[in-house]
């Protein structure tokens, strides 16, 4: 048993020498590679500073160009859940959105003063979906109540607050930020 041993040790050993040797030599000669790179880098220092005197020009183009791009992208960052239509002052809805599964999830949506707020429907007690229930959202469950425009529980058993969710609104859109 003990020659066994012995010759299982000696396979392994010279299957494992080897490998340590290359990776030694590999780390040896990177090592030698990254020193004339720091050399290479100090050299383009000069030519970095003749490049800004050219991107000037290219960045006063590209000015230009990027502050058109956020406006596009700002609009188009979310997922579009309702019509801005669909709501007016202090009315508050629920709307769903369908996951990639199907599954069906739904927020409250209600416009303040301040812009359109949402929050999840699903009461922190229990994760019931809460109701519209004139100007609250109820649990039918247990009970609790929260402010639509907040998310503050007005009445528990509840504690937490509903989860909220950034909106943003343009082009007749109400866009929802789930992240």
């Amino acid at each position: 048993m003990t020659q066994v041993s012995r010759r299982l040790f000696l396979l392994l050993l010279g299957a494992l020498v080897p490998g340590a040797l290359n990776q030694h030599s590999d780390a040896a000669t990177t090592k030698k590679k990254a020193t004339p790179t720091p050399t290479k880098k100090k050299a383009t220092p000069t030519p970095t500073t003749k490049k800004p005197t050219t991107s000037p020009s290219a960045t006063s183009a590209g000015k230009s160009s990027p502050s058109a791009q956020p406006s596009p992208s700002k609009s188009l960052e979310g997922l579009a859940i309702a019509k801005s239509s669909d709501l007016a002052l202090r009315q508050t809805k629920v709307f769903y959105l369908k996951d990639s599964f199907g599954i069906s999830t739904g927020y409250s949506l209600t416009r303040t003063t301040r812009g359109v707020v949402a929050f999840d429907v699903k009461c922190t007690h229990n994760g019931v979906p809460t109701n519209v229930s004139g100007m609250q959202l109820k649990c039918p469950a247990h009970g609790s109540i929260f402010d639509p425009e907040t998310g503050q529980v007005i009445r528990g058993p509840a504690v937490e607050p509903l989860k909220s969710y950034k909106t943003v609104e343009s082009d007749g859109e109400i866009r929802i930020i789930i992240s």
